[in-house]
């Protein structure tokens, strides 16, 4: 169990609950701690696993917990089979490759399972998509073929409970008004990202509580929960490449970079810099507030403060460096596919060339006003210091 540590709608476990029984095997339960370099997130996914290990014995009298750096392969000797959780990103994937490796010298059958996508990723295309646009229609025609309902009868643990409160305040109290969601100032986005991270509810799971409410926003949110999720899983499966600079956008893009790549830049801000809330820009301290104290930022906030971090670097380079390494030791939804394809947005990937502009180029551009025109930004300032100052 490396990336969905649920029981409900949790398809790697069902598969291997079903071949055991089918085969009459003993079934043995590895559940293996994610890899995680802040220590707060490792808090965060133990708190709300604190009686996984528990609820597994339901299906086994053999539950282990592995911590990440624990010698893991050393416990899959002896196995028939094994069923893992599909790995999309490096180091999962490394992990994987050392997996595979002991089951080939050891004659042991591999399986790996998809559990945190709707749409199995192969299924829904063979190519790295361009955008959302192209994906949408071949995820949406299969959603009925993959919306199954597997173990959600049996009990649930700490963090598939609090996912699905979360899920159910979201729907009774913000999904009305989830065509404000990108105002920063207020609160109608899910929270339900860390908890998709983490495995700990399914799409499948989600998609079905919204399948009873009747509301003009809800296709809105099912697009970012579905198309535009799985189009960053896609992303990174296609693109082994996804996290190097040089190869994670469109030649478009890095033409315009390398043209704009001398221009002037007002500000030079380091890493140190942001996180310190030491530019001259509110907005953007404010932003990096939320980042550092909380572990989160508002979804709009996220674009703008990536879009600022290139313009206040001396390359292009560097500013995608800075941004993958905050959005990943920074926040709980970190280390995901949508935090990669995230960064990779704000450098052209899955967007159209836009107006020349001085060090954007033809990159989207964002700036200060736009926030002061569309939201009352002052207020989420306001509420962000109130936080530092622990208020």
């Amino acid at each position: 169990m490396t990336k969905s540590f649920r029981i409900r709608n949790n398809y790697s476990l069902y598969e291997a609950i079903n071949h055991a029984k089918f085969y009459q095997l003993k079934l043995e339960i590895v559940v293996v701690e994610p890899y995680e370099e802040n220590p707060r997130n490792i808090e965060f996914f133990e708190q709300n696993t604190i009686d996984l290990v528990d609820n597994l014995k339901l299906f086994s009298d053999s539950v282990k917990y592995v911590k990440r750096n624990d010698k893991l392969y050393d416990l899959l000797a002896g196995f028939n089979s094994i069923f893992v959780d599909k790995a999309y990103l490096r180091f999962d994937i490394n992990q994987y490759e050392q997996i595979k490796q002991k089951c080939l010298t050891n004659n042991i059958n591999l399986f790996t399972v998809e559990s945190n996508v709707f749409v199995p990723v192969s299924v829904a295309s063979d190519k790295e998509e361009y955008s959302a646009r192209t994906i949408r229609n071949k995820i949406n025609s299969k959603l009925n073929e993959y919306r199954i309902s597997v173990l959600d009868n049996m009990p649930t643990t700490i963090g598939e409970k609090e996912a699905l409160r979360i899920l159910d305040n979201f729907i009774e109290n913000k999904l009305d008004n989830y065509h404000l969601h990108n105002d920063p100032s207020l609160n109608y986005t899910s929270l339900l990202s860390a908890y998709l991270k983490y495995g700990f509810i399914s799409p499948v799971t989600i998609f079905d509580r919204l399948a009873k409410v009747n509301t003009e926003n809800k296709d809105a949110f099912l697009e970012e929960l579905i198309v535009r999720r799985e189009l960053a899983y896609n992303f990174v499966y296609f693109n082994p490449t996804y996290d190097q600079f040089q190869y994670m956008t469109y030649d478009w893009a890095y033409k315009s970079m390398n043209q704009h790549l001398k221009d002037k830049r007002e500000y030079i801000y380091s890493k140190e810099d942001y996180i310190n809330f030491n530019t001259h820009d509110p907005y953007f301290n404010a932003a990096m507030i939320e980042m550092v104290y909380t572990g989160r930022m508002h979804s709009y906030m996220r674009m703008y403060w990536c879009k600022k971090i290139i313009e206040w670097s001396r390359s292009y380079e560097e500013a995608y460096d800075i941004a993958i390494e905050l959005n990943n030791y920074y926040f709980i939804d970190g280390f995901t596919p949508n935090g990669y394809c995230g960064v990779a947005w704000c450098f052209g990937k899955h967007d159209r060339a836009w107006t020349e502009r001085p060090i954007f180029g033809k990159l989207r551009y964002m700036n200060d006003n736009g926030l002061k025109r569309k939201f009352n930004i002052e207020d989420y300032v306001v509420k962000m210091n109130e936080i530092r100052k622990g208020e």
